[in-house]
C-alpha cells in the first residue's frame, strides 16, 4: 500500500507542473474562426460630432447575422470618405479637416453602411498639460512605479505615480534642474523629447517615436510655452467603455474597445489610445492595442484605467457548446436560483447531488472541523427520510454544537491575530475565551464588531481591547479594520493615491484619524517574557489600559497638518471634540447601509464552504476585481442584513442550498468551470482540521507542549506553539497579518513525505489503546474491521472490491494489518480532501 501512496504524492507535483505547461500553451496565438454569414452592419455610435482638430474618434462595426448574433468586424472594416471635412487616419480614427458635415462609408463582410459626421470646429485648441500631456506620460510609462513614478524616482527625476498629482509633475518638469528639460526656441532639442526618443542616453530606452502623434503633441506643447491649466476642469471625472459587455462566441474571436472620457464641462473625448487596458486572466483573453482576443473558454475582467478613472468590463469566451441543453433542476433556495441563472448564461450544467455519505463528511468538516463519528454516519445513511430533509436536520444539529464553537472561534483567532508575541500568553487565552463566548452566544456580527472597535479599559477586564494592542498605530489600525471588516485593502494609498483604485492618500489619513486618540498605558500586572517568530524572546505588558487621549493626532506626511477624521465614502455622524471618534466611525462601518460591511462578510463566509469567494481574494474587494456572480453576492448580502447579521443563519442558508450539496465529480459541461459553483471543489483539509481529524478517528490525542491532553488544534489560542511543526508545514498562519492569504492549503512533496514518513500519522496509528486496537480486540471478523475503518476514517462504507481486496493474513498480526489499512486510508486523497 505504501508505494501507491508515495506515488500519489509525486503525482500531485506532476499535476501542478502540468498546469503550468498548460498555462503557457494558452498564451499561443489562436486563429480567428470563420465568420458567420453577415446580413447587415451596425455602427456604434451611429453618428459622430467632432468638436476641434484634435477630436479624433473611432466607431465599432458590428456584423449581425440572420439569427441576431452580433460579431465585431471593426478590425477588418474598411473606412472611406469623399468629404473634404473629414480624414481617415491609418488606425481608422476619424478626424476633422474643415468645419461642416460629412459622411464615412464603412464596408465589411460583403455589407456596407454609412456614418454621418458633424464637424463643429476644425481649429487646433491649445495643448493642455493635464488633459493632453499627462495622459501621454502615463501611456508610455514615464510615471509608472518602475520608472520616474517610483517612491524615489529614477536618476534624480521623480513624478507622481500614474500622474495622480499633475501640479507636482508640472513643477518637477518646469523647475527641476533650472528648467533645462525644455528648449522653447527649438522644441525638438528639449530634454523631455530627447530622452524618451533615445536621442540622448535613456535607461528606459526608446519609448517615443519621433514621427508619432504623441511626440508631436509634446513638441507642440513645449513650443506653445508649456502652459498649465485649471486642474479641476481638465481632468476626466469618469470614463465610459464601449461595448458595455464583451461576449466572444469562440476562442480566436476579437473585440475592439473604445474608451470615452467625460469631463466636468460635459465634453467627451475618445481616449482609447492613452488608456491602459488589460485582462485579469491572460489564459482566457489577451489585450493589445485595445483589441481583446479570446484564448480559451472562460470568464475574465477587462480592466480599463485612464488618469485616475477606472472601469471593468465583463468578458465571456463561450467556446463550442454544440449539443448543450439546460435541464430544469429543483432549487432549494435563492442561492440556487442565482447560481443556475449564471450557469445557463455560460451554458454549463451542474453536477449531480453528492451522496449522503459525501454530504455527512463534507458538512461536518465545514461546520465543526471534524469528520463525523462512524456511528453517526451509519445512522445518517440508514435514515429513510428524504435526503433534503435529513440533510437540513443534520445542518441544524451541527450549527451551534460545541465543536462548531471551537472551530469558528479559531477562524476569528486567525483574523484577529491572536499571538503571544504581541499580547502575552495570559492575554491571548482571555481574548480567545471572549471570542469563543461570542460564537457560543451567536452574537450578531455587527454587535461583535462594535464591541471590538469600541473597546476601552483594561485588556484583562475587556479582552476585546486586545485587537488594538496588536495593531497599536492609527494607520495600521485603519488598514486592518478595512481589510478585515470591509474586505478592502487600504494600505496601498498610504504613500500615494491608489494606482488602480479610487482611494486617495488623503482618505488613508482621514480614515486613520478616527483612531488617533487611542492610547495605551501599563496596567497593574507586570511584564511577561514571550518567544518571537524571528527567534529569541522579548517582554510584553501582560495588561494594558486602553483610553482616549485627545492630545494624540494624525498628521499628513506631505503637509504636516493635523488631519480631521472622515470616512472614505458615504457620510458619518458629526463629532464633537469631547466625543470618542470611534463611535461615529463604527456607526458608519457596521450599518446595514454600508455597501462593503455585510457584503465582505457574506463573501468571506461563502468562501469557507466553497473554497473560493464570489469575489476572490475575499479581502480584496475593488472595482478591478469584480464578483463572479454579482447577483448572487447581492442576494446573499441582502439575506444577511435581513437576518440581523446572524452568521449561523447565513451558514444554514448556504449549507441547505442545492449548490452546496453538488457532487465534486464534473460532467461534460462543467469540467472546465472553476468559478461558477457548478460542482464542489475538493479542498485540502486545513492544518488544524487534518491534525484534529487524525487524532479524532484514531483516538490518539498527542498533547501540545505545555497544554492539556486532549486539546484540539483549533482550541490552541496562540499563533505559535512549541512542537507544532506539522501545523506550520500544513499552513497554519502565524497570525502576523489580517490577510486570509497567510493560511495556505497547497500540496507539495514535503506534505506528502510528512504524512508518509512523519510521526503524526505513524504515531497516531500505532499508539497503544487507540481506537484501532480497541476495534481489533472487540471484533473478530476481519471484514467487519475493514468496514468499520472505512466508516471511521472516510465516513463511508467500503465498496465490495475494497472489502474483499484487503487481506490481513499476510500481516504479522491482525492488529498490524488493521494499522496498515488505517495508515493507507489516512494518506489517501479521500481523507486529505473535503469533497
Amino acid at each position: 500500500m505504501k508505494p501507491k501512496i508515495l506515488y500519489s504524492g509525486f503525482l500531485l507535483v506532476a499535476l501542478s507542473f502540468g498546469r503550468t505547461v498548460a498555462a503557457k500553451e494558452a498564451e499561443k496565438a489562436i486563429p480567428r474562426p470563420p465568420l458567420p454569414p453577415i446580413t447587415v452592419l451596425q455602427l456604434e455610435p451611429a453618428q459622430l460630432t467632432l468638436h476641434d482638430a484634435r477630436d479624433a474618434r473611432r466607431v465599432l462595426v458590428w456584423g449581425k447575422t440572420a439569427d441576431g448574433q452580433k460579431v465585431d468586424l471593426t478590425s477588418e472594416a474598411v473606412f472611406t470618405t469623399q468629404s473634404e471635412a473629414l480624414a481617415i487616419e491609418a488606425d481608422k480614427y476619424i478626424s476633422p479637416r474643415a468645419k461642416g458635415e460629412g459622411e464615412v462609408f464603412v464596408s465589411a463582410a460583403g455589407q456596407s453602411t454609412h456614418l454621418p459626421v458633424m464637424v463643429e470646429n476644425a481649429d487646433n485648441p491649445p495643448i493642455r498639460f493635464v488633459r493632453d500631456v499627462v495622459p501621454i506620460m502615463s501611456r508610455i510609462g514615464c510615471n509608472a512605479g518602475t520608472c520616474h513614478g517610483s517612491a524615489k524616482g529614477k536618476n534624480g527625476f521623480k513624478l507622481s505615480l500614474r500622474g495622480y498629482d499633475p501640479q507636482f509633475d508640472y513643477q518637477a518638469l518646469i523647475t527641476d534642474i533650472a528648467g533645462r528639460r525644455f528648449n522653447r526656441v527649438k522644441a525638438e532639442e528639449s530634454l523631455m523629447l530627447l530622452k524618451p526618443t533615445a536621442e540622448v542616453p535613456h535607461e528606459g530606452g526608446m519609448v517615443l517615436k519621433p514621427d508619432s502623434r504623441e511626440y508631436k503633441l509634446l513638441r507642440d506643447w513645449i513650443a506653445q510655452g508649456t502652459k498649465f491649466e485649471d486642474q479641476a476642469k481638465a481632468r476626466a471625472n469618469r470614463i465610459e467603455v464601449l461595448p458595455p459587455e464583451i461576449d466572444l462566441t469562440l476562442p480566436g474571436m476579437t473585440q475592439e474597445i473604445i474608451v470615452l472620457a467625460h469631463y466636468p464641462d460635459d465634453s467627451v473625448r475618445d481616449v482609447t489610445r492613452e488608456a491602459v487596458i488589460s485582462s485579469s486572466s491572460g489564459e482566457i483573453a489577451t489585450v493589445k492595442n485595445a483589441v481583446v482576443t479570446g484564448i480559451r473558454r472562460g470568464e475574465a475582467a477587462i480592466l480599463i484605467r485612464y488618469e485616475g478613472n477606472y472601469a471593468t468590463e465583463e468578458l465571456r469566451v463561450m467556446g463550442d457548446r454544440s449539443g448543450y441543453q439546460w435541464a430544469d433542476l429543483s432549487e432549494y433556495n435563492f442561492i440556487d436560483q442565482h447560481v443556475n441563472a449564471k450557469l445557463q448564461k455560460m451554458k454549463i450544467l451542474p453536477s449531480e447531488l453528492c451522496t449522503d455519505a459525501e454530504f455527512v463528511r463534507r458538512v461536518s468538516l465545514d461546520l465543526t472541523g471534524l469528520p463525523p463519528k462512524a456511528e453517526r454516519v451509519r445512522e445518517f445513511l440508514a435514515n429513510s427520510a428524504p435526503s433534503k430533509e435529513k440533510r437540513a436536520k443534520l445542518v441544524d444539529e451541527l450549527i451551534g454544537s460545541e465543536n462548531y464553537v471551537e472551530f469558528w472561534a479559531n477562524k476569528w483567532a486567525d483574523l484577529l491575530q491572536l499571538s503571544s508575541e504581541n499580547l502575552g500568553t495570559k492575554a491571548i487565552w482571555q481574548y480567545r475565551d471572549w471570542i469563543r463566548a461570542s460564537i457560543e452566544q451567536n452574537k450578531p456580527y455587527d454587535k461583535f464588531v462594535r464591541e471590538i472597535l469600541l473597546a476601552n479599559g483594561s485588556s484583562y477586564k475587556n479582552p476585546a481591547g486586545n485587537y488594538y494592542r496588536v495593531l497599536r498605530e492609527p494607520g495600521k489600525i485603519a488598514e486592518d479594520v478595512s481589510q478585515t471588516f470591509l474586505g478592502v485593502r487600504f494600505n496601498c494609498n498610504k504613500c500615494h493615491d491608489h494606482p488602480f483604485e479610487r482611494w486617495t492618500q488623503n482618505q488613508y489619513y482621514e480614515f486613520a484619524a478616527y483612531f488617533a486618540n487611542l492610547s495605551f498605558k501599563r496596567g497593574p500586572i507586570g511584564k511577561e517574557e514571550v518567544k518571537v517568530e524571528a527567534g529569541g524572546t522579548h517582554n510584553v505588558y501582560a495588561e494594558e489600559i486602553l483610553y482616549r487621549n485627545p492630545a494624540t493626532q494624525v498628521e499628513h506626511p506631505k503637509t504636516g497638518k493635523v488631519v480631521s477624521p472622515k470616512v472614505p465614502y458615504g457620510t458619518a455622524s458629526a463629532i464633537t471634540p469631547e466625543e470618542d471618534r470611534r463611535q461615529a466611525f463604527v456607526d458608519w462601518l457596521a450599518s446595514k447601509d454600508n455597501p462593503f460591511f455585510a457584503k465582505a462578510m457574506a463573501n468571506r463566509v461563502w468562501s469557507y464552504f466553497f473554497g473560493i469567494g464570489i469575489i476572490q481574494p475575499v479581502d480584496d474587494i475593488r472595482s478591478s476585481n469584480p464578483p463572479s456572480n454579482a447577483a448572487l453576492l447581492d442576494a446573499l448580502t441582502e439575506n444577511f442584513i435581513a437576518g440581523q447579521f446572524d452568521i449561523r443563519q447565513l451558514m444554514r442558508t448556504i449549507c441547505n442550498s442545492r449548490t452546496y450539496q453538488l457532487s465534486f465529480l464534473p460532467n461534460k459541461w462543467n469540467s472546465d468551470d472553476q468559478i461558477n459553483f457548478s460542482h464542489a471543489r475538493p479542498r485540502r483539509l486545513t492544518a488544524e482540521q487534518l491534525y484534529d481529524a487524525i487524532s479524532f478517528v484514531t483516538g490518539a490525542n498527542k498533547p501540545f507542549a505545555g497544554l492539556p491532553k486532549g486539546m484540539r488544534a483549533v482550541e490552541v489560542a496562540d499563533g505559535k506553539v512549541a512542537g507544532d511543526e506539522f501545523l506550520s508545514l500544513f499552513g497554519r498562519p502565524k497570525r502576523q497579518s489580517a490577510c486570509e492569504c497567510e493560511r495556505t492549503s497547497n500540496i507539495t512533496l514535503s506534505h506528502a513525505m510528512s504524512l508518509i514518513n512523519g510521526s503524526t500519522v505513524g504515531e497516531a496509528v500505532s499508539a497503544p489503546h487507540n481506537a484501532i486496537e480497541k476495534l481489533v480486540e472487540r471484533e473478530s471478523n476481519n471484514q467487519k474491521v475493514v468496514a468499520e475503518l472505512y466508516y471511521m476514517i472516510l465516513s463511508r462504507p467500503p465498496t465490495e472490491k475494497e472489502l474483499n481486496v484487503t487481506d490481513f493474513s499476510s500481516a504479522p498480526s491482525r492488529l498490524e494489518g488493521a494499522q496498515d489499512l488505517a495508515w493507507a486510508l489516512l494518506n489517501s486523497p479521500a481523507f486529505l480532501f473535503n469533497r
